[in-house]
């Protein structure tokens, strides 16, 4: 819970961009809990981030293993300088634990009330993608289409010209054959015979099934590109009401609650997943 108005503050550095929650708190939809600190753009979690300002980076959190203290120091990063870190109380050399990035655009001011119903991914500008129903968006069109069979909707001004009917360009196959690419990865072919992956539509479950690795394929055309999503049992059924997983070139990703797509994490072994490139 937010014990109050919980305005993040976000910074867009060089290496990273980063959100920043002034107190702890956990999503109530998801139970998502969120550490008072720094989430990268990967969901990444970092306690403390010094940025650069004109030549040096501030407030940078230093730790003393040997004595176990730890100081707040501004670090001068000018050129031809240089800076020995001493710890004040022993005098042993002090480790920098904070992340350290210089702000390459400075974001404008925020006044928006972070909520249980947004995430880190919806901040960042990644869309949410969940699954969604075509049969819904089928039997829309399809009552538009007689709609506009029944009015003239699609009529030009010359009446000698038939309407213009309105044409739903991707269909879904009852079979998908995908072959295997040298990379590991799969695409679509359109001969049976070449296929190394044959998989068979469920209409009712809106998705392909693919037995030999347990898995559910979506292809979802709420987002734009669309893209290819798989729920993989005995990972994606770790995450509750979400798990639908994505790869691309930074890997796997996986929805850990609404909207917050996060890298898989490392203990799942990603031997038996597969994707379509």
């Amino acid at each position: 819970m937010i014990s109050q108005t919980l305005r993040p503050t976000y910074y867009y550095g060089r290496r990273h961009d980063y959100i920043y929650y002034p107190e702890s708190w956990t999503d109530t939809d998801s139970g998502t809990h969120y550490e008072k600190g720094y989430y990268d753009e990967n969901g990444k979690y970092y306690d403390s981030v010094a940025f650069q300002k004109n030549g040096r980076y501030e407030n940078v959190l230093c730790h003393c293993p040997y004595c176990e203290s730890s100081r707040l120091l501004n670090l001068n990063n000018s050129a031809g300088t240089t800076q020995t870190l001493t710890c004040p109380n022993c005098g042993g050399p002090m480790e920098i634990v904070s992340e350290l990035d210089e702000i390459v655009r400075q974001p404008t001011e925020n006044t928006h009330t972070y909520n249980s119903a947004e995430s880190l991914k919806n901040a960042f500008g990644k869309p949410a993608k969940k699954r969604g129903s075509k049969l819904i968006l089928v039997l829309i069109l399809a009552a538009f289409l007689l709609f506009a069979r029944l009015t003239g909707l699609f009529r030009t001004e010359t009446p000698s010209q038939p309407y213009a009917p309105l044409v739903v360009t991707e269909s879904i196959p009852d079979t998908l054959c995908l072959e295997k690419n040298a990379d590991g990865s799969y695409h679509r072919v359109t001969d049976v015979l070449r296929a190394d992956r044959i998989l068979n539509y469920d209409a009712n479950e809106e998705s392909y099934r693919d037995e030999s690795s347990d898995c559910w394929i979506w292809y979802n055309t709420d987002v734009d590109p669309a893209v290819w999503q798989y729920w993989f049992e005995g990972i994606s059924s770790d995450f509750g009401d979400y798990g639908w997983m994505e790869h691309d070139a930074d890997g796997w990703w996986i929805e850990a609650s609404a909207g917050n797509w996060v890298p898989l994490p490392e203990r799942y072994d990603t031997g038996r997943l597969w994707y379509i490139g």
